[in-house]
């Protein structure tokens, strides 16, 4: 059976609100446009539409094409304006601009201080720099590590520090093919490091009333339960990263275990937690009924916890993607509107974006984004090539269709960032997603009969159970010798390429159209060529 047309751009707005948006952000990180540039080109567009506001209703019909063309512009200029304004290289109290060695800073304290083998690592925003006797207020986060045990161990989120020490760009220690670590920073807005030996003479004022102070304490209570009710440290670092995100625990070997067999998103906190939590609320709160106010107090509800989880976790691009889009689907549905799913998720991405301009960058953000379209566009159309009489056989079916539904958009940006594919992929997702749903179910347990021993002491033993059993079968499917293919290097260009290639199938499996699948043969072609070049 073929897929059903999309009908998106007439059912979605912000799917073509999104993308002229995105490509302004882009445009303004690689080409640096300037903001008078960007004025003169929104002046343009607004007046091209206040004429039009004012032509006849034929003449409005006759060029709508050049309004279209006008609003897509305001909107490439908004999303490269947000771009420039929040890249802090283009402030004019950028710390780059002001700092000189040995001058002092006050920088203040932005996340809890996390203790490394012979440093504490805190990430720090520079508030002011004195220069020649004179205080200038600046801007510029910091990535500091901290020699003295007893500051670190006193210092909290918000609180405020003065010192003088010299501060160093972020550089890159590594070969060819390694990690990019001044990219990944500078997607933070981190461009300087910082190091304070004991001998550091340092100025602390405590400021522990912050939103962030008392998020962050929520979030030790809750890893305090967590290791009260799991002895075992390696379950309870897992147990840490699946409910709260909180990876600093985990043992590097079994990170690599989890990525080897393709289901590192189980504690890359994601979507995928946020949707269980979801579903269980939906659950809970059945019971209120279906009428107007009680399915507006349910929608407050579910959307207070959800959003409470996600600034708990600390806001990754993956969570917070979800947390939007249940928002709009649980606002629309309150409000009586049809959904539409791409729609929600445009929207989402859409917001986002104006928050952080530079989470399109996130590779957390790419492939929770990928995924769940993924999902969306192939997952009913994966699960009709096979059907089973028999419900578990079909259930099992379901849910593999899914998982390669996933992988389909995902693949090019897996290949392009980590160069390699788990090829025992369904297997692995197979068993520990629903297992992984299980624990997380457990884990929330936990933290409902905490201040009951007996009761914690139980819930405990049966999460490190859970989580134990899953680990065993992730590292003993990583041990085997086919599970993994490395090295798999492609470019920018060639996963370009394989995305058009994918768009070309879809719109030959969704239309019957000969031409999508010539499209799909010459872009394959053009791949495998330039792929050939690269060998050369």
């Amino acid at each position: 059976m073929p897929l059903q047309p999309i009908n998106s751009w007439q059912s979605a707005p912000f799917l073509r609100l999104l993308i002229p948006f995105a490509m302004g952000i882009l445009s303004a990180y690689h080409f640096n446009i300037s903001a008078s540039l960007l004025q003169k080109t929104a002046a343009i567009a607004i007046g091209i539409l206040l004429i039009f506001s004012l032509a006849s209703i034929t003449l409005k019909f006759k060029w709508i094409a050049i309004s279209g063309l006008a609003i897509h512009t305001l909107l490439f200029t908004l999303g490269a304006a947000l771009c420039n304004q929040q890249d802090l290289r283009k402030q004019n109290n950028f710390i780059g601009y002001h700092y000189f060695k040995n001058d002092s800073i006050i920088a203040k304290i932005e996340e809890p201080l996390i203790q490394k083998s012979k440093t504490w690592k805190a990430i720090a925003n520079i508030v002011a720099v004195k220069h020649q006797g004179q205080w200038t207020n600046t801007t510029s986060k910091l990535l500091m590590y901290i020699k003295n045990d007893r500051l670190a161990a006193s210092l909290a989120t918000g609180d405020d520090i003065a010192f003088s020490a010299p501060l160093q760009k972020i550089s890159n220690n590594f070969n060819a093919t390694g990690f990019d670590f001044v990219r990944y920073c500078a997607m933070q807005q981190i461009y300087y490091q910082l190091y304070l030996p004991d001998s550091t003479k340092i100025i602390c004022r405590k400021n522990g009333n912050s939103p962030k102070y008392f998020l962050y304490k929520t979030r030790d209570h809750i890893l305090s339960i967590l290791k009260k009710a799991i002895s075992e440290k390696t379950a309870q670092s897992v147990a840490e990263a699946l409910l709260i995100g909180y990876k600093e625990d985990l043992d590097k070997t079994l990170i690599q275990s989890y990525s080897n067999t393709g289901v590192v998103h189980i504690i890359a906190i994601s979507g995928l937690h946020l949707a269980m939590i979801y579903s269980l609320l939906l659950r809970l709160l059945q019971p209120l009924g279906n009428n107007k106010w009680k399915n507006y107090l349910r929608s407050i509800l579910i959307l207070f916890v959800l959003w409470g989880f996600s600034f708990i976790t600390g806001g990754a691009a993956a969570i917070l993607r979800s947390a939007v889009g249940f928002s709009f689907l649980l606002i629309s549905k309150s409000l009586g509107y049809k959904n539409n799913t791409i729609n929600a998720i445009a929207a989402s991405a859409f917001f986002l974006l104006i928050y952080n301009p530079f989470l399109l960058w996130d590779i957390g953000f790419q492939l929770s984004y990928t995924a769940v379209v993924g999902i969306v566009l192939f997952s009913g159309y994966i699960e009709r090539w096979f059907y089973f009489k028999n419900k578990l056989l079909q259930l099992i079916w379901q849910v593999n269709a899914v998982t390669l539904s996933a992988q389909v958009l995902t693949l090019p940006i897996i290949l392009y960032q980590f160069h390699q594919f788990p090829n025992l992929f369904l297997f692995t997702n197979f068993l520990v997603v629903p297992l992984s749903g299980l624990i997380l179910y457990a884990e929330l347990l936990v933290l409902v009969v905490s201040p009951i021993p007996i009761l914690l002491k139980w819930s405990g033993q049966i999460t490190s159970f859970l989580i134990t059993q899953m680990n065993g079968i992730i590292e003993r499917t990583n041990r085997i010798p086919f599970a993994l293919t490395k090295n798999i290097a492609i470019n920018l260009p060639e996963a370009i390429l394989l995305y058009l290639f994918i768009a070309s199938i879809l719109i030959w499996l969704i239309y019957k159209n000969r031409k999508g699948f010539i499209a799909s043969l010459a872009v394959l072609f053009l791949w495998l060529f330039i792929r050939n070049l690269s060998f050369l």
